[in-house]
C-alpha cells in the first residue's frame, strides 16, 4: 500500500482504514502487507511526520518502507528505503538529481545514523515505467514499451546488486493497467527469480481479481495507491486485496 502524506482527505481516509485493519489483527506484522510512504511535495518532513503517526500506534507493524520522491527523503522510523535505478528515463534533469542525490543520500544517512542509531536498509532495484502518458511517465520522459521491449530493457540493464525490479504501468488518472500485461509479468518474474530478486508490479490495479492474476503471474509485491485514495470504502477494498494475496 503506497500512501502519499500530502493528499489531504484521501490520506486521512486511508490512514483511518489502515489503522483499523492493523488493530483488528493480534499480530499485524503477519499481514501480507508492506506500508510504503512517499511524498512528492516535501523532501523529508511529510514522510517523517506520517511515520511518526504510525509509530504512535504502539503496534508491531508490517514492514514500513519509504518510496522517496527525493533521494534525501529518509527517516529513521522506517525499515527500508527504495533506492531506484531508472531504466527508461530520458529526462536529463531527473537523472542528474537522482545521481547527485544518491551521493548525498549516503552522507545524510550516516550523519543521521550517528544521531538516531537505527536506520533504514537501502533496497536497490531497477524501475521500469511502461507508459509515457502516465503521471510518472511524463515526469521521467519515459519511452512507451511493448512487452518484448520492456523485457529486453530489464534483462540488458540488469545489475547484480539489485534486490528487486519494479515494473509500473503508470500512475495517476490513466487507463493503462499492469494487470493487462500478464505475459510480461510472467517472463519478468522468471528472470528476476533466477537472479534471486523479487518482482514488484503496480499501476492501474483496481480489483481483487487483478491482484489474484498478478500473484499467479509471479508478482512478489503488488503496489496499490490511487484506487484506495478514490474508494468510497477504502477499508473494504484493502481487505479484498489482502484476501486476494492470502488465498493464492
Amino acid at each position: 500500500m503506497l500512501i502519499d502524506p500530502n493528499k489531504g482527505r484521501a490520506t486521512e481516509r486511508m490512514y483511518k482504514a489502515l489503522t483499523e485493519i492493523l488493530m483488528e489483527h493480534e499480530d499485524p506484522s503477519q499481514l501480507p502487507l508492506e506500508i510504503w510512504v512517499g511524498d512528492s511535495h516535501e523532501i523529508m518532513r511529510g514522510v517523517h511526520k506520517y511515520l511518526r503517526r504510525l509509530k504512535k500506534l504502539d503496534l508491531v507493524l508490517p514492514p514500513v518502507v519509504i518510496f522517496p520522491g527525493h533521494p534525501l527523503q529518509i527517516s529513521s522510523l522506517s525499515a527500508y528505503i527504495m533506492m531506484p535505478t531508472l531504466l527508461n528515463c530520458y529526462r536529463f534533469r531527473i537523472k542528474v538529481v537522482l545521481k547527485l542525490g544518491k551521493k548525498y543520500h549516503w552522507l545524510f544517512k550516516w550523519t543521521r545514523r550517528l544521531i538516531f542509531g537505527q536506520f533504514p536498509k537501502d533496497r536497490k532495484y531497477g524501475y521500469l515505467v511502461l507508459s509515457p502518458q502516465s503521471t510518472v511517465g511524463r515526469k521521467l520522459h519515459a519511452k512507451a514499451l511493448k512487452d518484448d521491449e520492456a523485457y529486453d530493457e530489464l534483462t540488458q540493464k540488469w545489475r547484480p546488486y539489485w534486490e528487486m525490479c519494479y515494473i509500473e504501468a503508470g500512475s495517476g488518472n490513466f487507463s493503462a493497467s499492469i494487470a493487462n500485461r500478464l505475459d510480461l509479468v510472467k517472463r519478468a518474474s522468471v528472470f528476476a527469480h533466477e537472479k534471486q530478486a523479487k518482482l514488484i508490479t503496480g499501476g492501474g490495479i483496481r480489483t481483487k481479481e487483478q491482484v489474484e492474476g498478478l500473484v499467479k503471474a509471479g508478482s512478489d509485491l503488488i503496489v496499490v495507491s490511487s484506487v484506495l485514495e478514490k474508494a468510497d470504502h477504502p477499508k473494504e477494498l484493502m481487505k479484498q486485496f489482502l484476501q486476494a494475496v492470502t488465498h493464492q
